[in-house]
């Protein structure tokens, strides 16, 4: 926090962090707060949240940093209590109305207020983009091929949005015939007695399931598998009727991942 007490003020009672305190409403943050950010989602009850009233209770000469959504904040009247020095200053990343691609110019086209805003020496203005620069998309491309290549090697389903999330450990040169076995099925009770009853006739090393809603998601690394039986333990939990997809993959010492991947839809 930068040397700063931190307050905070939310409509849920929630467990301070470090040295921060909570205050039981917003009126006393705003009486209280050299700065003032706020963090909230755009919902009926954040609309318009700020506004005269609140800007008013403010302590003379602080400051407001609003980057959640542009409807939070009315602009109007924050416009005007910049102009009579009651708040020293601003800094806006959302704003009601937003340029929808490069050229958009953000003036009274877009806002009817932008251009009193930008005449303000005491505001600062950034663009609500920053998952849009250049390195930022360069980093997102090089994040989605490494959780692809994971996945695809893997098993992996760490930072997934549509899948539980699970982990193990990669398979090494060390543990030869060595297969790891990935179950996605339907989030329902017995699935993985059924499984488990296919992989019997294995050693089963490690184990992990995971669930998300209506979708379950299993890894399994077995030992003592030899190549033939790959296909028999794919088509068997193929033929389990609580599936949504499966794949067994053997581990080789050319490759310590998981490699031969055969998919069954």
């Amino acid at each position: 926090a930068l040397g700063m007490k931190v307050i905070y003020y939310d409509v849920v009672t929630l467990m301070a962090l470090g040295t921060s305190r909570q205050v039981p409403i917003l009126d006393d943050l705003l009486q209280e707060a050299d700065f003032v950010t706020l963090h909230v989602p755009d919902v009926p009850e954040t609309r318009g949240m700020i506004s005269s009233a609140q800007l008013s209770r403010m302590k003379k000469g602080s400051y407001i940093i609003n980057a959640s959504r542009g409807s939070v904040v009315d602009i109007s009247a924050l416009i005007q209590a910049m102009r009579s020095d009651k708040i020293a200053g601003a800094a806006l990343d959302v704003h009601p109305q937003e340029p929808s691609a490069n050229g958009t110019y953000f003036n009274n086209d877009l806002n009817t207020w932008a251009e009193d805003l930008r005449s303000l020496n005491n505001v600062i203005l950034t663009p609500h983009i920053g998952g849009s620069t250049e390195e930022a998309q360069r980093a997102i491309g090089i994040e989605v091929a490494d959780a692809l290549v994971r996945y695809i090697n893997q098993g992996i389903t760490m930072g997934s949005v549509n899948m539980p999330e699970a982990y193990l450990r990669s398979l090494t040169l060390d543990e030869h015939d060595h297969a790891r076995i990935i179950y996605i099925h339907r989030n329902i009770p017995g699935v993985l007695r059924k499984v488990n009853e296919i992989l019997g006739d294995h050693n089963v090393d490690k184990q992990i399931s995971d669930s998300k809603g209506d979708v379950a998601y299993m890894m399994a690394d077995v030992s003592n598998v030899r190549h033939h039986e790959i296909k028999q333990i794919s088509d068997s939990l193929d033929d389990l009727d609580c599936k949504s997809r499966s794949y067994a993959a053997k581990s080789t010492e050319a490759n310590a991942n998981v490699t031969n991947v055969q998919h069954v839809f």
